[in-house]
């Protein structure tokens, strides 16, 4: 008998953040409802952060750090928009010269520096797509 309730791997590419925002919502004691008021969003957009199925905005995902009281670089990493095998790198002096580049950044333009690497990775993937 098949489960009619799972959900394949490949649709579910955000379950890590999905579990954590759940567990840690839950935690609070917000329903969904509360949840998606707190974060002005839809009950469904709600439903299918916690499904795993979408990858939130870096806006969403600072609302959602903040709401919930979770450091934005793990939800971010969640969300893949950090590549976790940085980590696994030794840091060489390019590294070094990168960091002090954008050491002194505010919030908001961090903000824009992220916001600029989604547009650079979507015309990769566009381009690897044919669709450019």
């Amino acid at each position: 008998m098949t489960n009619r309730h799972h959900i394949p791997e490949k649709s579910r590419q955000y379950s890590g953040l999905a579990n954590l925002v759940k567990e840690v919502r839950l935690g609070k004691n917000l329903s969904q409802r509360e949840f998606s008021r707190m974060l002005g969003m839809s009950n469904a957009y709600v439903a299918h952060l916690e499904g795993g199925k979408i990858q939130p905005s870096v806006k969403t995902l600072r609302n959602i750090s903040t709401t919930l009281g979770l450091p934005y670089n793990r939800l971010a990493l969640l969300a893949k928009y950090i590549d976790p095998s940085i980590f696994d790198r030794p840091v060489n002096a390019d590294d070094s010269i990168r960091f002090k580049a954008i050491a002194d950044l505010t919030d908001e333009e961090w903000q824009s520096v992220l916001d600029y690497i989604d547009y650079v990775r979507s015309k990769r993937n566009n381009s690897v797509d044919g669709s450019n």
